[in-house]
Formats: C-alpha cells, structure tokens, sequence
C-alpha cells in the first residue's frame, strides 16, 4: 500500500543532502539512494553552500560556489572536476513546497483505528487485535510513532496492541517533521547528524545532565501497548542500541516497563547474510547467524502476551551491571590472523536543529553538534563471540567467530571504518595443524568437537533449552538442526 501526501505550496525551509561515492563522479542526485530529491528553489543562488570532508568529525571545507552548481531542474548537485571517492560532501540549499510527511503515522494510525473499531464491527470476523512489525527503517517508524503519542485515535482509543521495532536501535527518524526525508538514517559512515539518533532513547523518562532536557519515548504515549525492541549486534555498533536500555551516561542499566522487553540476538548482523557467506562490502565473510528462528518464536509470544496475557518470556540483552556490555576500548577481541579490530563506532551526538525544532521545523543546517553520548557493546569470550544476549544454538556452539561489526574493504570505504549494517563471520581452523599454521589462538573445530554427531547433539541441546525458555518454536527444530548440518559440511570441507 502506498499513501501519496500533498505538497505544502509555498513554504520554503533548509534541506541538507550529504553524499559518500565509491567511484569518481561530477554529478549526484540531491536525495538519498535514488529517492525523490527536494528541488533547490533557485539553482543559481549564491548562499546554498557544498562542503567536503574526511570523515564524521573532521572540519568542513568549503568548495566555492564557482566550482559548483545544481542543474537546471535543482535536482542534482553538480562539480566539474569530480566528486573524489570515499569523501564526505554535504550541500545545504534552500528548497520549497514540502511533503507533508507527517500524514504518514497519523495514515497509519486511521487505517488501523478503522479496521478495529469502524470496518466489521461487532462482527466474530473483525479485527480484534492489532500489531505492529517493522523492521530498520519501518522499526524506526514505530519507534517515532509512539513518541508522538500517534498509538491514540482522535476517539481516544488505542491503536497497536504490540508492536515490534526489530534492528532500529536507539533510532527514530524523520517522519514528521517539515522537509523531512525518512530515508536518511544514521551509519558509521554514512547519512550524518539527521534527526535518527537522538534523544530520548529509553521508554521511561530521563533527563540529559548535559542539555538538562527531561524525556522519554513513551512519555506522550497516553495507549501504551506491549513493546518488543529486538536488535541485531550491529544495532549496538552502528545504530546506537545500547541507550534503549542504560541511563543517559552510560553507567547503569536503566529500567524498562513492564510492557516492554528487549532482546538483543548475540553475534548477529542487521539482517542474516545468506549461506555459506560471502565477502561483501567488509574485509570478513559476511555473518549468516539465523535469529530469523527466535523473531517467528517471539511474535507467537507477543501474540499470547496481547490476546491472554501470558508473559513472554524475560529482555536478554547485555548490561552494565553484570560487566557484559562495556566501551568499545574495553572488548576483548582476540589477535586473529587477517581480522582487524577497532574501536571505531558510530556515535549519537546531541544535535541542535534550531529553536523551531520542538515544533518540527529545522532551520539550522547543518546541526550545531555537541557532546556524544556514550555508545557500549557487548563483551566477548576468547573466541570473540559476545558473551551476552540470545544466543542462537549456532553461536552457542561455534563453528566460526560472530561479529556485529566488519570493516569496509578498500573498494567500499575506508578500510578502519566499520561497514553499514554487516558483522562477521570468521571460521574457526578446521584442525589443529591448521591452527598452529597460521597462528590463530581459537581452538579448532577437531579440538572441539568428535565429530558430526556431536556437534549436531550439542545443537539441539541448546536448541531444546531455548524451546523450554519460549525462545524458539518445537516444530522449528528439525529445520534449526538441518541448517546446522549444513554449516558444519561448509565448514569443514576445503574452502577458499
């Protein structure tokens, strides 16, 4: 289904569009991956402004204006001598005639009010419960629409019964504000300082010590339904993660509600990569960890939750209490040949957007940025894998080591960056010869396992404990330990 929204006729506001190409080029288009860009309202006008520069933090320098234009549709940005790969270019311009935006949620919030309480009503065939799914930017969405309170029909009732916000992080977005683009999100190394990661993080209220605002996601939320957020190891890496679930500073778990729970899947990227994996955009084997068998268990949990009320079952995630979720600086990733580790993260700046911006109206581009707020992982064994979280059989008993992060290769970005929404997935040895060969301090798969059998026996151990506690389904444990077999096959047959 698509909602098309009317223009807002002549309104004119600041836009910003910053830009990271692979490859050398003289023209870009003003929106981000290929979307419908906001026009610049004048090409020709001398204040809009394009700036180049290495990486998030580094200074900004300005390209003169001679060196540059829009074209003469205001859609692209234009540079005769190139845009260099692998820099940062960020255009600020002034646009005119926005989207209204901001009828998205109050869309989703009627359609579904409707078929609750206006389509069938009365009848055994209507809809009597209602959830919400979303995963990255959707899962954002959700995020954004029960911080505006949109979980309220303009009849007072309630909206969603669940929802589930699934790899979105400490993320919101831009969803209803004025020339708003809800497809800039925030990565390590891409989409900069846009209105995603920003407080209020937590459900319940905190105040910033630094800016001395008091907030929280629910606090506008007078139909607060039950909350799943579930999110992959790289949402704590490049999605800000861990202040869903800490006070503002980072030294203390911070409460949740007891509508809430959150589960952080352990060794996991933002979406499994296929099997067996391949080298994508990172330097490592992209990471394949099938949480995909835990998300079909939960939503059965939600929906018993929300229909009788029986609990699901407790928030697995790392904490600070328990010494599982520390600094980056702190990780205790081992010396693997080939394997780079780095303390690098993409970080949640508190960001000023102007004095309108309560009100949805930027009129500072770029942001004034200021302190970042402190961004944690989860801590690792001596084989790397994350000690904490909802450990899938497969991470349970390990074949390879599991990141939630992996480092760009020279072709895709700066090789000590860390790559948008990838982890890794690094094989252990298959013998001992092998181990000692190339240096590798993690046991071999002959060192830990007898054989196949055993390994597979091991599986379904830690899969049959995951069933007892409500994390996996029983009928999906013939196909978890099929999916096993095949792994350990890959894995110890003759690989590049």
């Amino acid at each position: 289904m698509r909602l098309h929204t009317p223009r807002v006729p002549g309104v004119k506001g600041l836009v910003r569009s910053d830009f990271i190409l692979t490859a050398r080029a003289s023209s870009r288009l003003l929106s981000d991956r290929d979307h419908i860009p906001y026009r610049a309202a004048d090409p020709s006008d001398p204040a809009a402004t394009l700036t180049v520069r290495d990486r998030v933090e580094s200074a900004r320098r300005t390209i003169p204006r001679s060196q540059w234009r829009f074209s003469s549709d205001g859609t692209r940005v234009e540079m005769a001598a190139g845009f260099e790969p692998h820099k940062i270019y960020e255009v600020v311009y002034t646009s005119e005639n926005p989207v209204l935006v901001g009828l998205g949620p109050a869309a989703v919030r009627d359609f579904i009010s409707h078929l609750k309480y206006a389509a069938n009503p009365g009848s055994p065939a209507g809809v009597r419960r209602a959830y919400g799914f979303g995963t990255s930017q959707s899962g954002r969405f959700l995020r954004t629409f029960l911080y505006y309170g949109f979980n309220q029909d303009e009849s007072g009732r309630q909206v969603f019964d669940g929802v589930i916000a699934h790899v979105a992080g400490g993320g919101r977005g831009s969803f209803n504000h004025r020339f708003a683009q809800p497809s800039r999100d925030a990565h390590p190394f891409m989409n900069f300082f846009h209105p995603t990661d920003i407080f209020p993080f937590t459900d319940v209220e905190q105040t910033d010590p630094e800016t001395g605002v008091a907030d929280g996601l629910l606090k506008r939320a007078a139909k607060i339904p039950r909350i799943f957020y579930t999110n992959s190891s790289y949402e704590y890496w490049g999605r800000a993660a861990s202040l869903i679930h800490t006070t503002v500073d980072g030294k203390a778990d911070a409460p949740a509600p007891d509508s809430t729970r959150i589960y952080m899947f352990a060794g996991s990227q933002h979406g499994p990569a296929g099997f067996p994996p391949g080298v994508g955009i990172g330097q490592q084997r992209s990471n394949p960890n099938d949480f995909r068998w835990a998300m079909r268990a939960l939503l059965a949990s939600m929906d018993r939750w929300v229909r009788d009320g029986t609990p699901p079952p407790p928030s697995v995630h790392p904490r600070v209490n328990a010494d599982t979720l520390v600094a980056p600086e702190v990780v205790q990733f081992p010396k693997i040949p080939g394997v780079t580790y780095s303390t690098g993260i993409h970080k949640a700046y508190r960001a000023d957007y102007g004095p309108q911006w309560r009100s949805g109206v930027v009129t500072q581009e770029p942001p004034k940025i200021g302190k970042a707020f402190p961004m944690l992982v989860s801590q690792v064994d001596r084989d790397g894998n994350e000690t904490a979280g909802l450990k899938m059989p497969e991470v349970a008993v390990p074949l390879a080591t599991y990141t939630g992060w992996n480092l760009f290769n020279a072709k895709s970005g700066p090789t000590d960056e860390i790559s948008s929404m990838t982890g890794s997935f690094i094989p252990f040895p298959r013998s001992k010869a092998e181990r000692e060969r190339t240096g590798d301090p993690r046991l071999s798969i002959e060192e830990r396992y007898r054989d196949r059998e055993q390994y597979l026996g091991l599986v379904s151990g830690e899969a049959l404990k995951l069933i007892e506690q409500g994390y996996l389904l029983d009928q999906d444990l013939p196909g978890i330990l099929k999916q096993a077999g095949e792994r350990w096959d890959w894995a110890m047959r003759d690989r590049e």
